[in-house]
Formats: structure tokens, C-alpha cells, sequence
């Protein structure tokens, strides 16, 4: 029996919660036809994201309690995309016409809609205030894009970074923290960014020349990617303190092949995003695919996780039944201790690899975690058997 699925056991017992070990459910978030990507989930589930139609044509979506609700541009040529939600239902929408350069932004939410003004936004947090980007005559008189926010009616810029010739916002918390990435003047390689009372201030990188931070929570932590002293690509979970400066940062690791990348953390440190070309999910210290904890049936390889709320909700893009580029969310069930192989299943296998640890007096078979292994352990076998898997 793997060390894994005893230590699995051996938590359940002693909390309600095991580290790293939920399995989850899988739905199809909808579709319009061809490619669907999922960017942002609320504390209510509700999700948003983009869809493709067959005419090759992007639209935003909303999908609440598995309605999905096409969010559509207006004008001929136009497009959209949703770009995310907070948690009272407002998401932002960004609108562009094909061969143009500029986009607008606007809130949707539940049917209405507020403009905002020219920009590409990225995150809105729950005061409603808005980041993203947008396109500025530099003093050279060419075009760059420079981070900003919209609040109460206004857009504005975000100071620059040591002078930086181009700038990206993409995250922001309730407190009004923005995150995001500045590319200094001479220079091709992004540096993450923190904007803290409207000043900016250089996070710093995993030792490697560059690093862009996409997402930041209520507890001040960071995540986004970061180049490493050997040249590799990796997520990366910064912790900041009260004055915003960087006490720790934390390597996320990678699967083969030397790339990953955080997209999203909730408010208890969870992170997810993409390795490998794999969802991954980043909890207590452990790197978990999220393929391994789906049942191996439902014929989705999940390929990169993009949105995760306080519930442990999480969206992202895979490929079902090999159609490539489906939204997907996965939702958290409740851990069945009988299921010792871990499968998501209650099978002989769990049956088999219980008789071998309570022969073997293994603490995998001490359900009743009295340090004993008698009939009041196969008992309780017996009762989380009978009561099979949510």
C-alpha cells in the first residue's frame, strides 16, 4: 500500500480535511460549437469564460448551476470575452472588433451592463474595481500598453515601474492590491509587479531574469510564473507582508519537462494552474494533478486549471472525449475512507488492500484509530463500505 493513501487515512481520521486528497466531480461547462475556455469562478459557482461559435466568432458565457448563458458583443464584426467574477455576480467583459487594436471593457451582471471604457481587463475584485491594460502614446510617440484600474467611473494608469515600456495588471484583492508584470525600458523580459497605493514595486523573480505575477489573495500571497537560477519556467507563491515587501518565495516545482505556471489562489494559499500540459492543483506543499483525482472514466484530460474559489471550485480547459478545448469545473466530494486504492470507487481492490493491512497490522486498517486491530476496525470497514462514495 502506497505511503500516499496511509498518510490519506491516517488525516481523515484526525480532521475533516485531507491535504491534497479531495476527489471531485467533472461537468462540461457548455459549448458553442467549438473551442470554450474558463477564466474565473465566485464563491457561488457561478463561472465565466469565452466560447467559439462555428463561424469562428468569440463570445463571453455565464454559467450558473449548469445554465450556460452566451454574453454577446454588439455590432457585426464585434467580439467578447468574459475575463472574470466576483463574488456578487459581476463579471467583466471585454469587447473588440476584428483588425482593431483597442478594447473596451465593460460589468455584466445579470443581464445589465455598466461601461467601463477603454481597456483589456483582467481581474475585478468584490468593491468592483477593475485592472487590466491599455494603450498610451509613449513620449517616443509610438503606442504601449500601460497597467490600470477603473474605479467609480474613471480609468486610470498605474504608475510605472523604474520606467518600464510596457505594463500589464492582472490581479487584484478586496484590499485594492494589484498585481501584475512591468518589462523595463531596454529591456524584453517582464518583472512581476506590485502596486500598493498606487506605487509600484518590483517582486523580484525565483532567481532567473524574469517573472509575471497573475493572481494575488486577501492574505497578501502572490502566484504567477517565474524563470529559475537554471533557466526553467515555474509557478512561483510570493508572501508578502503589511507594507507589501516579500518575505518568502516559494518554488512551486514542475512535472517533466521544466514548465508551470499559477493562475489562481483562494484565500487559504490553494493554487492552481497548468504543468506538463496537466491541471495542477498546489496545496500544503504538495504538486497534484488533477487527472489523478477524477474518476477515469468520464474521457476528460484536464490540461490547465484557471479559476478556483473558497469552496475549492475549480475551472479550467482539457479535452473531452478528445475534442480539445472544453471549459470544465470541478467540484470537491467528500473523501470515502473505504476507498483505499484511491480510484474513486468502492471495488474487491479496497476489500483485498484492507485485508492486507489488518492482517499486516497496518494503520491504514485501524479505522477506529485506537492504535488496535480487531472487529471493531473491520466493523467500521464494513459500515464506510455499505455507505459507499458520495
Amino acid at each position: 500500500m502506497n505511503t500516499h493513501t496511509r498518510i490519506r487515512l491516517l488525516v481523515l481520521l484526525c480532521t475533516t480535511t485531507a491535504l491534497g486528497a479531495d476527489l471531485y466531480t467533472v461537468a462540461d461547462l457548455g459549448s458553442l460549437g467549438d473551442a470554450t475556455g474558463a477564466s474565473g469562478i465566485n464563491e457561488q459557482g457561478v463561472s465565466v469564460g469565452y466560447a467559439v461559435d462555428l463561424l469562428y466568432r468569440y463570445h463571453g458565457w455565464v454559467n450558473t448551476n449548469g445554465s450556460f448563458d452566451q454574453v454577446t458583443a454588439m455590432g457585426m464584426n464585434a467580439q467578447g470575452q468574459m475575463m472574470g467574477i466576483n463574488d456578487f455576480g459581476q463579471s467583466i467583459f471585454a469587447s473588440y472588433m476584428l483588425g482593431m487594436l483597442s478594447t473596451n471593457a465593460m460589468i455584466y451582471n445579470n443581464g445589465t451592463t455598466t461601461s467601463v471604457g477603454p481597456m483589456m481587463p483582467c481581474a475585478i475584485n468584490n468593491a468592483g474595481q477593475v485592472v487590466g491594460s491599455w494603450f498610451v502614446i509613449a513620449p517616443s510617440g509610438l503606442r504601449q500598453e500601460q497597467a490600470c484600474s477603473w474605479e467609480n467611473g474613471t480609468v486610470s494608469g498605474l504608475t510605472s515601474l523604474n520606467n518600464a515600456s510596457s505594463s500589464l495588471a492582472r490581479g487584484i484583492n478586496d484590499a485594492g492590491w494589484i498585481v501584475g508584470s512591468s518589462t523595463p525600458a531596454g529591456e524584453i523580459t517582464p518583472t512581476a509587479t506590485l502596486w500598493r497605493n498606487g506605487t509600484p514595486r518590483d517582486l523580484g523573480t525565483l532567481g532567473g531574469n524574469m517573472a509575471q505575477a497573475i493572481a494575488i489573495n486577501e492574505q497578501r500571497q502572490v502566484t504567477g510564473i517565474a524563470q529559475t537560477a537554471n533557466a526553467e519556467t515555474h509557478a512561483f507563491r510570493f508572501d508578502l507582508d503589511l507594507s507589501g515587501q516579500v518575505f518568502s518565495r516559494v518554488d512551486l516545482g514542475a512535472l517533466a519537462g521544466g514548465y508551470s505556471a499559477g493562475h489562481a489562489i483562494n484565500n487559504a494559499g490553494v493554487i492552481v494552474g497548468t504543468s506538463g500540459n496537466r491541471a495542477i492543483l498546489w496545496q500544503a506543499g504538495q504538486m497534484i494533478d488533477l487527472n489523478t483525482r477524477i474518476p477515469t472514466s468520464t474521457g476528460w484530460i484536464l490540461n490547465n486549471a484557471t479559476g478556483i474559489n473558497e469552496s475549492g471550485q475549480i475551472v479550467g480547459v482539457g479535452s473531452l472525449l478528445g475534442d480539445p478545448f472544453r471549459a470544465f469545473l470541478l467540484t470537491p466530494v467528500a473523501d470515502c475512507i473505504a476507498d483505499l486504492d484511491n480510484d474513486g470507487i468502492l471495488s474487491f481492490f479496497d476489500v483485498s488492500a484492507f485485508l492486507v493491512a489488518f492482517s499486516n497490522q497496518d494503520p491504514l486498517a485501524d479505522f477506529t484509530a485506537d492504535g488496535q486491530y480487531n472487529f471493531f476496525d473491520v466493523s467500521a470497514f464494513l459500515a464506510a463500505y455499505t455507505a459507499g462514495c458520495p
